[in-house]
């Protein structure tokens, strides 16, 4: 059993970064996915695990602060750790950081719900956990808690909607949209909505209804001018909300003179 933060390094792909080398800041929740369940295994309650009790991880609630992005040819560094469980929450933290420089780029934090497979139905960790090994660390508590609480709906009934389907690559192994293409989405409705090539430079998304292969999202919101956004994707066959997201985006200018900068 591990009893420190556990660390991965991810070299920077070339197909992760966008017009000024810089990662995609939606493709950054992938890398906290796969770091998040590297540690999970090693601690014994890895996905695999945990079906042998008849139970599953689902990311509830994820929230990103970041100052800036690695660019290519950098290595992302992903410090995680558990921090604790909250009633049906177990919480995990996350430092982005250089592995080259040092340098800290932001933080993250995470609600996860452990569901029970016959049923889907959440059961408390702390209770149904209780044979596999626990942990306890003393490291930064970013988000979590009252930080990474419910999101305040907004009234965007008369906002033009864009349109998400969901294809077969973007489903998981808990057969449902993949968490991070959530992150896409919310990119890609900011990027419609302003006219250009965004980056969210803070973003927490709470998850709300799991979402089925070939369904379609229809994604809502409001921008403010200083960047601030609220967006909400609706199931285009029941209404029903299947996720939130909030936070600040800033436009992209390209570093190369030889293509036509985004109007900021």
């Amino acid at each position: 059993m591990q009893n420190k933060p556990f660390v991965v390094e991810y070299p920077i792909r070339l197909n992760d970064i966008s017009v000024d080398s810089k990662l995609r800041s939606w493709v950054a929740f992938d890398y906290l996915q796969d770091a998040a369940g590297k540690h999970a295994d090693l601690l014994g309650l890895g996905l695999q695990q945990l079906r042998n009790s008849d139970l599953s991880w689902v990311l509830s609630r994820i929230r990103l602060k970041m100052d800036d992005f690695p660019a290519y040819g950098d290595t992302l560094r992903i410090t995680t750790y558990p921090s604790g469980f909250d009633r049906l929450f177990a919480y995990r933290q996350f430092v982005l950081s250089s592995a080259k420089s040092g340098r800290v780029f932001g933080v993250a934090g995470s609600a996860w719900l452990t569901l029970n497979t016959g049923n889907f139905r959440p059961v408390s960790p702390a209770r149904h956990l209780t044979d596999l090994p626990q942990w306890q660390y003393d490291e930064a508590i970013y988000f979590q808690g009252e930080t990474l609480g419910k999101i305040t709906a907004a009234d965007i009934a008369d906002d033009t909607p864009t349109m998400e389907r969901v294809s077969c690559s973007m489903i998981d192994y808990n057969r449902h949209l993949n968490n991070a293409f959530y992150a896409m989405f919310t990119e890609n409705y900011l990027g419609a909505k302003s006219s250009g090539l965004i980056r969210m430079k803070e973003i927490q998304l709470n998850f709300n209804q799991s979402t089925p292969l070939a369904e379609e999202i229809e994604c809502r919101g409001i921008i403010q001018g200083n960047g601030a956004f609220y967006t909400a994707g609706f199931h285009r066959s029941s209404g029903k909300n299947a996720f939130q997201a909030q936070g600040i985006f800033e436009k992209i200018i390209p570093e190369t003179d030889n293509k036509t900068a985004i109007n900021s």
